[in-house]
Order: structure tokens, then C-alpha cells, then sequence
């Protein structure tokens, strides 16, 4: 009797409907923005976390030039799930599966940016000569997204000439 209303009551709860929230699955993205140039450094986001990687440098820097000193230390920061999701969604609702691997640039001073992007099974490796230049808007909108998100302002410095 008692077997008999275990296997009742399983099947009751294998009946009941499915929680959605349970059902969707969690979507992995891990996204890479290597710059170059003047800055020679890297940020990664993966899950909720945004690192930047600067470049490893033997050049001095003065502690009171704040401005430069930023770009040479290591740094992390958390992000929020909503903004994971909404830029997965964004990501997702652009061409980005669909553009080429390499954009060539005719310019003499360029500087070039390389994404790498994997988002549950899929992954791309795009790569601009020049970032300014013949690069797709989304990877522009990637690279200062991430920076966005990192919140530390390490936007690239553009030297003159």
C-alpha cells in the first residue's frame, strides 16, 4: 500500500507544470576585447565579472599621473545578471555570427582591436587592423560596452598625429 501511494504521488508531480524560470537555461558568455597600439591590453568578461589585463610593461610611471597609472594596474568588477542578460541579448540580436574574421584597413597608423566571443556553444574570433577605421560598429559597440561595464573609464587614448 504504501509502494502503491509513492508511485501515485511521483506521478501527480511529474504532471504538475514546469516551473519557466527553471526550464530556461542559463546562457554562458565569455567575451575577450584586445586592443592595440598605445594600450596593448585586454579586457575579459566572463559571467558577471569584467577583468582588465594591461599591458605588462617595464616603462615607469609617476603615482601622481593617475591618469596613465589606471591603465597599468590589474582590475576586476561584478556586474549585475540584468546587465549580463541585456547585453546578451543585444549581442544576439546583431549580425555578429555573420561578419568576417579579419577587416583590413589601408590607413599607416592604425590600431587594432581583436574580440573573441563565446556564448554557450558558439564562438567567433573578429579582428579589425584598425578600429576606427572599415571595423564593424557592433565591435566598436563591444569594446566600449565592456569598458562601460568595468566602470573605470579606460577608454583608449588616441595620441596625436
Amino acid at each position: 500500500m504504501l509502494l502503491f501511494l509513492i508511485v501515485v504521488s511521483c506521478s501527480y508531480i511529474s504532471c504538475l507544470p514546469k516551473n519557466d524560470k527553471a526550464v530556461k537555461q542559463q546562457k554562458f558568455l565569455e567575451i575577450t576585447v584586445e586592443r592595440g597600439a598605445f594600450h596593448y591590453d585586454s579586457f575579459i568578461l566572463k559571467d558577471t565579472t569584467v577583468y582588465f589585463l594591461p599591458e605588462k610593461s617595464n616603462t615607469p610611471y609617476k603615482e601622481n599621473d593617475r591618469t596613465l597609472l589606471k591603465y597599468h594596474k590589474k582590475s576586476e568588477q561584478q556586474i549585475s545578471q540584468y546587465q549580463l542578460k541585456e547585453f546578451i541579448l543585444k549581442l544576439e540580436q546583431s549580425n555578429i555570427w555573420h561578419l568576417k574574421e579579419n577587416y583590413a584597413c589601408e590607413n599607416s597608423c592604425t590600431s587594432n582591436l581583436k574580440i573573441t566571443i563565446k556564448l554557450n556553444d558558439k564562438q567567433k574570433v573578429i579582428s579589425c587592423e584598425d578600429y576606427k577605421h572599415d571595423c564593424p560598429d557592433i565591435l566598436q559597440y563591444i569594446e566600449n560596452k565592456i569598458i562601460e561595464l568595468h566602470g573605470k573609464n579606460l577608454y583608449r587614448i588616441d595620441l596625436p598625429g
